[in-house]
Protein backbone atom coordinates (compact mmCIF):
# COMPACT_ATOMS: atom_id res chain seq x y z
CA UNK A 1 0.00 0.00 0.00
CA UNK A 2 1.51 3.58 -1.23
CA UNK A 3 1.89 6.51 1.36
CA UNK A 4 1.77 9.57 -0.93
CA UNK A 5 4.68 11.19 0.56
CA UNK A 6 4.53 13.95 -2.86
CA UNK A 7 1.35 14.74 -1.15
CA UNK A 8 1.64 17.96 0.88
CA UNK A 9 -0.86 18.13 3.75
CA UNK A 10 -0.68 21.83 4.47
CA UNK A 11 -0.69 23.67 0.70
CA UNK A 12 -1.91 21.31 -1.21
CA UNK A 13 -4.60 20.29 1.09
CA UNK A 14 -5.76 23.98 1.54
CA UNK A 15 -5.32 24.50 -2.49
CA UNK A 16 -8.39 21.62 -2.74
CA UNK A 17 -10.28 22.80 0.35
CA UNK A 18 -10.55 26.28 -1.25
CA UNK A 19 -11.39 24.38 -5.07
CA UNK A 20 -14.16 21.84 -3.54
CA UNK A 21 -15.63 24.33 -1.16
CA UNK A 22 -16.09 26.81 -4.71
CA UNK A 23 -17.41 24.03 -6.44
CA UNK A 24 -19.69 23.04 -3.28
CA UNK A 25 -21.01 27.01 -3.39
CA UNK A 26 -21.81 26.58 -7.08
CA UNK A 27 -23.69 23.23 -7.95
CA UNK A 28 -23.27 22.67 -11.44
CA UNK A 29 -19.89 24.45 -12.19
CA UNK A 30 -17.04 21.53 -13.16
CA UNK A 31 -14.02 22.66 -11.57
CA UNK A 32 -10.73 20.81 -12.34
CA UNK A 33 -8.47 18.94 -9.32
CA UNK A 34 -4.98 18.95 -10.36
CA UNK A 35 -3.34 16.06 -11.82
CA UNK A 36 -0.95 14.91 -8.67
CA UNK A 37 1.77 12.07 -8.73
CA UNK A 38 -0.58 9.88 -6.78
CA UNK A 39 -1.34 6.46 -7.24
CA UNK A 40 -4.60 5.29 -5.84
CA UNK A 41 -5.83 1.87 -5.95
CA UNK A 42 -7.83 0.23 -8.57
CA UNK A 43 -11.52 1.31 -7.80
CA UNK A 44 -10.59 5.25 -6.85
CA UNK A 45 -10.13 8.23 -9.06
CA UNK A 46 -7.63 10.54 -8.37
CA UNK A 47 -9.95 13.09 -8.01
CA UNK A 48 -11.77 11.08 -5.27
CA UNK A 49 -8.35 10.43 -2.98
CA UNK A 50 -7.68 13.91 -3.14
CA UNK A 51 -11.18 14.73 -1.66
CA UNK A 52 -9.92 12.25 1.06
CA UNK A 53 -6.55 13.67 1.59
CA UNK A 54 -8.31 17.05 1.61
CA UNK A 55 -11.38 16.78 3.85
CA UNK A 56 -10.84 13.74 5.98
CA UNK A 57 -9.02 13.77 8.98
CA UNK A 58 -9.14 12.41 12.68
CA UNK A 59 -12.84 14.21 13.78
CA UNK A 60 -14.68 12.80 10.65
CA UNK A 61 -14.94 8.68 9.36
CA UNK A 62 -15.40 7.13 6.19
CA UNK A 63 -17.05 3.87 4.77
CA UNK A 64 -15.72 2.37 0.89
CA UNK A 65 -18.69 0.47 -0.90
CA UNK A 66 -17.51 -1.88 -3.72
CA UNK A 67 -15.37 -4.06 -5.50
CA UNK A 68 -11.57 -3.59 -3.88
CA UNK A 69 -13.32 -1.88 -1.09
CA UNK A 70 -10.59 -3.22 1.45
CA UNK A 71 -7.90 -1.85 -0.58
CA UNK A 72 -9.35 1.39 -0.94
CA UNK A 73 -10.16 1.41 2.47
CA UNK A 74 -6.81 0.73 3.46
CA UNK A 75 -5.21 3.30 1.08
CA UNK A 76 -7.46 6.04 2.34
CA UNK A 77 -6.58 5.39 6.31
CA UNK A 78 -3.04 5.50 5.47
CA UNK A 79 -2.94 8.52 3.78
CA UNK A 80 -5.84 10.49 6.34
CA UNK A 81 -6.19 10.47 10.13
CA UNK A 82 -9.33 8.95 9.23
CA UNK A 83 -11.23 6.11 10.64
CA UNK A 84 -12.88 3.45 8.69
CA UNK A 85 -16.41 2.30 9.92
CA UNK A 86 -19.22 1.16 9.26
CA UNK A 87 -21.67 2.65 6.37
CA UNK A 88 -24.54 4.09 8.65
CA UNK A 89 -22.22 6.02 10.54
CA UNK A 90 -19.70 7.22 7.74
CA UNK A 91 -19.26 10.46 7.65
CA UNK A 92 -17.91 9.99 3.82
CA UNK A 93 -18.91 7.72 1.61
CA UNK A 94 -16.59 6.22 -1.44
CA UNK A 95 -18.51 4.77 -4.19
CA UNK A 96 -18.26 3.68 -7.53
CA UNK A 97 -21.05 5.61 -9.78
CA UNK A 98 -22.18 2.04 -11.94
CA UNK A 99 -22.55 0.28 -8.28
CA UNK A 100 -26.04 -1.02 -7.07
CA UNK A 101 -27.89 2.18 -5.10
CA UNK A 102 -28.77 -0.10 -1.55
CA UNK A 103 -25.96 1.94 0.45
CA UNK A 104 -27.65 5.28 -0.44
CA UNK A 105 -30.44 4.03 1.66
CA UNK A 106 -28.19 2.71 4.62
CA UNK A 107 -26.13 6.76 4.93
CA UNK A 108 -27.04 9.15 7.51
CA UNK A 109 -29.49 12.08 6.60
CA UNK A 110 -29.08 14.05 9.79
CA UNK A 111 -31.92 15.26 12.05
CA UNK A 112 -34.06 18.54 12.35
CA UNK A 113 -31.67 19.64 15.47
CA UNK A 114 -28.52 18.73 13.40
CA UNK A 115 -29.06 18.40 9.75
CA UNK A 116 -25.51 18.72 8.77
CA UNK A 117 -24.76 15.46 10.85
CA UNK A 118 -25.78 13.81 7.40
CA UNK A 119 -22.76 11.70 4.87
CA UNK A 120 -21.10 13.20 2.44
CA UNK A 121 -20.76 10.74 -0.65
CA UNK A 122 -17.46 10.50 -3.14
CA UNK A 123 -18.84 8.97 -6.57
CA UNK A 124 -16.09 8.01 -9.17
CA UNK A 125 -17.72 8.22 -12.72
CA UNK A 126 -16.71 8.40 -16.17
CA UNK A 127 -16.94 11.80 -17.41
CA UNK A 128 -18.52 14.72 -16.12
CA UNK A 129 -19.37 17.41 -18.56
CA UNK A 130 -21.03 20.63 -20.03
CA UNK A 131 -21.31 19.28 -23.52
CA UNK A 132 -23.47 15.88 -24.80
CA UNK A 133 -21.69 12.56 -24.03
CA UNK A 134 -23.02 9.84 -25.64
CA UNK A 135 -24.86 7.55 -22.95
CA UNK A 136 -24.28 9.88 -20.27
CA UNK A 137 -27.08 11.29 -18.32
CA UNK A 138 -28.29 14.44 -18.14
CA UNK A 139 -28.77 16.43 -15.01
CA UNK A 140 -30.40 19.93 -14.76
CA UNK A 141 -29.90 21.68 -11.63
CA UNK A 142 -31.71 24.56 -9.88
CA UNK A 143 -31.74 26.11 -6.33
CA UNK A 144 -28.98 27.69 -4.13
CA UNK A 145 -25.82 28.83 -6.00
CA UNK A 146 -27.71 28.60 -9.17
CA UNK A 147 -28.74 31.87 -11.22
CA UNK A 148 -31.53 29.61 -13.24
CA UNK A 149 -30.17 26.18 -14.42
CA UNK A 150 -27.23 24.68 -15.11
CA UNK A 151 -26.71 21.10 -17.04
CA UNK A 152 -23.99 19.05 -16.81
CA UNK A 153 -24.10 15.46 -18.63
CA UNK A 154 -22.17 12.35 -16.83
CA UNK A 155 -21.29 8.93 -18.14
CA UNK A 156 -20.54 5.60 -15.63
CA UNK A 157 -23.44 6.28 -13.15
CA UNK A 158 -26.77 4.42 -12.93
CA UNK A 159 -30.08 6.53 -13.22
CA UNK A 160 -31.15 4.80 -10.01
CA UNK A 161 -28.46 5.66 -7.85
CA UNK A 162 -29.29 9.58 -8.49
CA UNK A 163 -33.00 8.19 -8.25
CA UNK A 164 -31.85 6.73 -4.30
CA UNK A 165 -30.27 10.36 -3.65
CA UNK A 166 -33.20 12.35 -4.79
CA UNK A 167 -35.58 10.71 -2.65
CA UNK A 168 -33.47 11.15 0.69
CA UNK A 169 -33.03 14.60 -0.22
CA UNK A 170 -36.53 15.48 -0.50
CA UNK A 171 -37.16 16.22 3.17
CA UNK A 172 -34.35 19.06 2.82
CA UNK A 173 -32.64 19.98 5.09
CA UNK A 174 -32.20 16.41 6.06
CA UNK A 175 -30.36 14.47 2.58
CA UNK A 176 -27.00 13.72 1.67
CA UNK A 177 -24.25 16.05 -0.12
CA UNK A 178 -22.49 14.36 -3.37
CA UNK A 179 -18.89 15.23 -4.88
CA UNK A 180 -18.75 13.16 -8.75
CA UNK A 181 -15.38 13.03 -9.65
CA UNK A 182 -13.86 11.84 -13.17
CA UNK A 183 -10.92 10.16 -14.66
CA UNK A 184 -10.17 13.32 -15.90
CA UNK A 185 -9.85 14.86 -12.24
CA UNK A 186 -13.56 17.01 -12.99
CA UNK A 187 -15.42 17.57 -10.23
CA UNK A 188 -18.87 18.49 -9.49
CA UNK A 189 -20.92 18.94 -6.81
CA UNK A 190 -24.32 18.91 -6.01
CA UNK A 191 -25.15 19.48 -2.38
CA UNK A 192 -28.63 18.56 -1.13
CA UNK A 193 -30.06 22.09 -1.25
CA UNK A 194 -30.47 21.70 -4.86
CA UNK A 195 -33.28 20.24 -7.05
CA UNK A 196 -32.31 18.47 -10.08
CA UNK A 197 -33.75 16.97 -13.56
CA UNK A 198 -32.28 13.69 -14.39
CA UNK A 199 -32.66 12.74 -18.11
CA UNK A 200 -31.99 9.69 -20.13
CA UNK A 201 -33.17 8.07 -23.55
CA UNK A 202 -35.96 10.32 -23.17
CA UNK A 203 -37.01 9.37 -19.59
CA UNK A 204 -36.92 11.89 -17.03
CA UNK A 205 -36.79 11.94 -13.14
CA UNK A 206 -38.51 14.73 -11.57
CA UNK A 207 -37.61 16.07 -7.84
Amino acid sequence: MRREVSYDEVFDSQEQFRLILDSMSRPGKISVLPDMDIEPPAGLNKGSALIAFALLNTDVSFYAHGENDEEITAYIALNTTAAPVDVHEADFIFINGLHDAVVISEAKVGNLSYPEESATFVIDVETISDQPIGGALLIKLKGPGIKSEEKVYIKGIHAVLIEAVKELNTEFPLGIDMMLTDVHNNLLCIPRSNQFVVEHAGDTLRN
